[in-house]
């Protein structure tokens, strides 16, 4: 029995990185979910790897209309929506290092980003993954009033 069984989850930004990460968390946790993503070809790939209850729909959320036509969607699926999470953050990823022109650049660039943080390193997207997946499921049913820091002792400093 997974975590999110019977329920249906939306992850924005889903075709790489945390969004990707989560949103294979969620489905092998039983739910039913919903992936956007800007490029078709990275959203095809998400899909293929969260198995026949996954959905996938090409839009950019902050288009009203692409909104529109997501939230129409779920809605026709019938089931509501359970959990929201709208994927945002960097952590050590293909996406990341492209930002630096080769990889040496890259490799300075995490190093750079890791000595800011208390632990060292920078964020796996399977870590920030498994915070949101024990917020959207009933483990947190007591926390309320709190935030819940996934970013390696950064928010303490």
């Amino acid at each position: 029995m997974g975590l999110l069984d019977g329920k249906v989850a939306l992850v924005t930004g889903a075709t790489s990185g945390i969004g990707r990460a989560t949103a294979q968390r969620f489905a092998r946790e039983g739910a039913s979910v919903f992936v956007t993503g800007r490029r078709q070809a990275e959203l095809d790939a998400t899909l293929a790897g969260l198995g026949p209850g996954a959905r996938g729909i090409r839009g950019d959320i902050t288009r009203p209309d692409d909104l529109d036509e997501l939230f129409g969607q779920i809605a026709g699926h019938g089931q509501g929506l359970d959990v929201l999470f709208a994927n945002a953050g960097p952590t050590e990823t293909e996406g990341l290092r492209a930002l630096a022109p080769d990889d040496a650049q890259a490799d300075a660039l995490i190093k750079q980003l890791a000595a800011g943080l208390p632990l060292g390193r920078v964020a796996r997207p399977e870590e920030i993954a498994s915070a949101v997946l024990f917020l959207a499921s009933d483990l947190s049913s007591f926390v309320t009033g709190s935030e819940l820091f996934a970013d390696g002792g950064d928010e303490q400093q």
